[in-house]
């Protein structure tokens, strides 16, 4: 075999260079084995639409707000992702318009604040009152791959953080529409530094063009209080009990407890534990003054279907949780292989686009069942990584009691669901829809294009013998391999589908599924290219892909 390869290297001239990627995915592998980004998924979890569970809150009960906008962000970037060519403010504030507009189903955004606090308030035995002055908010931003700023707070990575772009809409908001005075807001990590790129950032109005300052006087609190205008979190006397593991509780911090009201801003990301899923539920693991680690155990028996989950702790807790006025899901870049890389989604609209999103809600099930499910169309979490859904949305009696006062929770935090992909991503009919399960509004459709999603080979993904096995830079195939692609985005029929590898015709299907068996033999990049024919008109789509054997 080694013959034959040297003689038909030799014959196509293919020099050492070409090989490096080769080399370079042998050496992924093998030093990879230990970690997660080998794909042991086996075969692919499915999960049932629509059957919905649990009661959905908020003042429109179980409504999420999908606010979509792909000049958010640039396809390009230029420096890091947080960077402020990378990032167009004015949009991002326009799709937080939008968003809160939408969640109160109000025109006026004033009137949208006033309306959800009203509800927040009632609902908790204030009366029907909006916001009043000298009342303190919370905000749970999301540092968690910023434990490497401990020894700098001024350390830059490309690393998946909050977005100092959507806080500062918030915050915008928050001051000149609802009224909120800036030293009674909080923004805080109490497991993580806050660093130097995202502060400053946050602070100034167009930094680092403008050095006039925004918002000086909101407060920022963290792990160490170790750079300007950061303060270490306080311990309170408050705790929080936990309903399995090896520690029996953790303690909050004063700057939560004092607070009227939290806001919790998740990310859309994967975790590498378990191939899981970080969003609003472990968001508010950094919600307490004690190390964050010695809850993993707690947190990988959770991701077991049927078994009690850290999130609902968190979630059910009337400092945290129970005081949570609003969900602000962080979506203008999403990760697919763990919490920190930012990836190109493939799935419509994004089409290989970052996902340039964010999401609205009170119902914090609802919420982080939507975002699930965006991972989980790109991604492949594994089916216990919803398990603290089913948790939140039907509580088992007498287990979850974190205030530790021997009260359980015995209502449902939510209603939780799947997605029905067979529907267009833009309808309310996606899910159930109010008064039975998730309220689905989604803004945006008018920027959406229909195109060709190369369903196999996966862009940057590793294929050995026709498997996914990992997620790597680049798209390499070894050996053989079924190429599929699908037309989303368009109510046409489709007539035919031509596949192509460096220009050359190699298949025309015309009935769906779309497919050709890659079977030739091949060592080093090759263009893959797939056009799709209707009423006259077409699409492509194409993609590199390291072809070997």
């Amino acid at each position: 075999i080694f013959l034959s390869l040297s003689i038909y290297l030799k014959k196509i001239k293919v020099h050492f260079a070409s090989l490096l990627p080769l080399l370079a995915i042998v050496i992924l592998i093998v030093g990879s084995m230990g970690s997660n980004i080998i794909n042991e998924k086996g075969q692919r979890w499915q999960p049932i639409p629509k059957e919905p569970m649990g009661t959905p809150v908020g003042l429109n009960p179980g409504r999420v707000v999908w606010v979509w906008n792909p000049k958010a962000t640039s396809s390009e970037l230029h420096g890091y992702w947080w960077e402020r060519e990378n990032n167009n403010q004015s949009i991002i504030d326009e799709m937080f318009e939008k968003g809160i507009k939408a969640l109160a189903g109000v025109d006026n955004l004033k009137e949208a604040w006033d309306s959800l606090f009203k509800w927040f308030n009632k609902m908790h035995g204030k009366g029907n009152v909006s916001y009043q002055k000298g009342e303190r908010i919370a905000i749970k931003i999301n540092m968690n791959n910023c434990w490497d700023c401990r020894n700098n707070y001024a350390r830059e990575d490309n690393d998946r953080d909050a977005s100092p772009y959507v806080v500062k809409s918030l915050l915008r908001q928050l001051v000149n529409v609802v009224g909120v005075p800036q030293e009674d807001i909080i923004l805080y990590d109490a497991s993580r530094p806050i660093p130097d790129w995202f502060y400053y950032r946050v602070i100034y109005k167009d930094y680092p063009v403008s050095m006039e300052l925004e918002f000086p006087n909101v407060k920022f609190y963290d792990e160490l209080g170790g750079g300007e205008g950061r303060q270490k979190v306080e311990a309170s006397n408050v705790k929080i009990y936990f309903a399995y593991g090896p520690c029996e509780y953790r303690t909050l911090p004063k700057c939560v407890v004092e607070a009227n009201y939290l806001i919790n801003m998740p990310l859309l990301k994967m975790h590498p534990i378990n191939n899981g899923v970080t969003l609003a539920g472990k968001n508010l693991f950094g919600s307490w003054i004690e190390e964050v680690s010695d809850i993993h155990e707690y947190h990988e028996y959770g991701q077991i279907m049927g078994n009690p989950a850290p999130q609902v702790d968190l979630l059910a807790h009337e400092q945290l949780g129970g005081k949570t006025l609003l969900y602000i899901g962080d979506g203008l870049f999403g990760t697919i292989k763990d919490h920190k890389t930012i990836a190109k989604f493939q799935m419509y609209p994004f089409n290989n686009d970052w996902t340039n999103s964010l999401f609205f809600s009170q119902d914090p099930v609802a919420i982080d069942s939507v975002m699930f499910d965006f991972l989980n169309e790109e991604a492949n979490p594994i089916e216990g990584a919803q398990n603290y859904l089913h948790q939140a949305a039907e509580p088992p009696a007498e287990l979850y009691d974190p205030e530790g006062d021997g009260i359980y929770l015995n209502k449902s935090l939510g209603v939780h669901e799947h997605w029905d992909t067979s529907v267009d991503i833009f309808s309310p009919e996606r899910y159930s829809g109010a008064g039975i399960g998730i309220d689905f509004v989604a803004v945006g459709k008018e920027y959406a294009e229909a195109w060709i999603r190369i369903l196999s080979p996966q862009p940057n993904h590793l294929y050995i013998f026709g498997k996914d096995v990992a997620i790597i830079p680049f798209t390499v195939v070894i050996g053989n391999i079924t190429v599929e692609g699908r037309v989303e985005g368009l109510n046409e029929s489709i007539e035919k589908m031509e596949f192509y590898v460096d220009g050359k015709m190699v298949k025309e299907d015309s009935e769906a599924p779309y497919t050709w068996e890659w079977r030739e033999f091949s060592f080093g990049k090759r263009e893959l290219k797939l056009i799709a024919y209707y009423d006259e008109e077409s699409i492509e789509n194409e993609t590199d892909v390291w072809k070997f054997l």
